[in-house]
């Protein structure tokens, strides 16, 4: 970071950097905790209530549209009480998925849930922005990221013990008592971050500034890579508890140190961002990641071809692809928002909304396949993977590319 950034920075920010990377990996964390902690429980769920596909899509559809509402909301009147309201509502739409008897209540439990988690993620995004230059973001992103990849890696091991020695609904219960958790730290800790200065009138809830996103080269570049980086993950999330347990015989414990390994080669992803971020610009740093993406999907797909979906193979070429996903996320996410400080909750919106439109669509076409095969798993994998690389190598060069030029590259 810069000088003068940290000048500015200093004079904005009224809480310490550590207490504000703590914060990140609270508020981006309650997406694994959403999805990870609970996801050894959706064979009990599937034997007790029905599919449990929904519960899941459902909860990623409501989490990207409540975004559009969040994002430009936090703009209007700060991100500290959408904050703290997503924190309430996620909290008691926890603990009343822990008593539900039906698949349809569950479902209205998860919904509910997405949209409270929405404020969470959109707000954390957008103070980003509200504190740091795009790329100082991405660094500073990343360490909260590292945060939440400690989140990941505790979620599946406490889901599984949840399961195993209680039953589903104790992890409903574990996911409250983290949306408490949180909570409390954004009542004790955080202070208001939107600029004083950023626009809060009528003109900013207009479709001009939607636009204005939208036409940006850099959004659409960094959105795409956030759509294919995170949907091959989703993809891995729905159907990695039915691969493991239902298909290669795995024990909701043994599933759960799958998911855990995943999560350690993910953190390793973050730090591994922070030192490109240290050498390279964001643009070179996710062309190397995918070459990681590439070669871990290609692993599982030619074992595949060869023997059969084997389970080393997946847990191996799975964890590279973690790596990668630990670079394009941070650099993802404050990239899609560094061009619109005015309108960070906005970009980070509307970014957010595409990525789980996307995720919408893959679980449903993953959903019918659930439990029969492990092939959709590598089907999916290989596919994101080349997304991936795609984007990283042609939409984000072509998206810097004004940039270099201008600065004489």
């Amino acid at each position: 970071m810069s000088a003068s950034s940290v000048t500015t920075v200093t004079a904005r920010r009224q809480f310490s950097e550590p207490r504000y990377v703590v914060l990140l990996a609270l508020l981006l964390g309650s997406q694994p905790v959403a999805t990870d902690l609970y996801l050894p429980a959706l064979p009990s769920i599937a034997a007790e209530l029905g599919n449990p596909a929904l519960t899941l899509t459902g909860l990623m559809l409501a989490f990207g549209f409540a975004q559009l509402i969040l994002g430009p909301l936090s703009d209007r009147f700060g991100r500290r009480p959408v904050l703290l309201a997503g924190c309430a509502g996620y909290a008691l739409t926890s603990f009343a998925g822990a008593w539900v008897t039906t698949l349809s209540g569950l479902v209205i439990c998860r919904c509910l849930q997405g949209a409270a988690m929405a404020a969470l993620v959109v707000c954390a995004r957008a103070s980003v922005r509200d504190l740091y230059s795009p790329v100082d973001g991405m660094r500073v992103l990343s360490r909260g990221l590292t945060g939440l990849g400690l989140v990941a890696l505790a979620s599946p091991l406490i889901g599984a013990a949840m399961v195993a020695y209680f039953s589903w609904h104790a992890a409903f219960i574990a996911i409250g008592m983290f949306a408490a958790i949180a909570g409390i730290w954004v009542w004790f800790y955080y202070v208001e971050s939107r600029p004083d200065a950023a626009p809060v009138d009528a003109n900013a809830l207009t479709a001009s500034a939607t636009l204005a996103v939208l036409k940006s080269a850099r959004f659409r570049a960094w959105t795409a890579m956030l759509v294919a980086t995170y949907g091959m993950l989703f993809c891995f999330l729905l159907s990695s508890g039915f691969v493991y347990i239902k298909v290669f015989g795995f024990s909701p414990l043994a599933c759960g140190l799958v998911l855990a390994g995943n999560s350690v080669a993910y953190i390793a992803g973050t730090y591994f961002c922070r030192w490109l971020l240290r050498r390279t610009s964001p643009d070179r740093a996710v062309r190397s990641s995918a070459s990681f993406a590439l070669i871990g999907a290609a692993m599982m797909l030619i074992v595949a071809l060869i023997s059969g979906p084997q389970p080393w193979a997946m847990i191996a070429g799975q964890c590279l692809l973690a790596l990668s996903h630990g670079v394009n996320q941070p650099c993802g996410q404050a990239g899609a928002v560094g061009d619109f400080p005015e309108h960070a909750g906005r970009a980070a919106a509307l970014s957010g909304f595409a990525m789980m439109v996307a995720v919408f669509a893959f679980g449903q076409l993953m959903a019918p396949s659930l439990g029969g095969s492990a092939w959709p798993l590598v089907i999916s994998n290989t596919l994101g993977s080349w997304a991936i690389a795609f984007v990283a190598w042609v939409m984000v060069p072509r998206a810097y590319a004004p940039m270099q030029r201008n600065d004489g590259r």
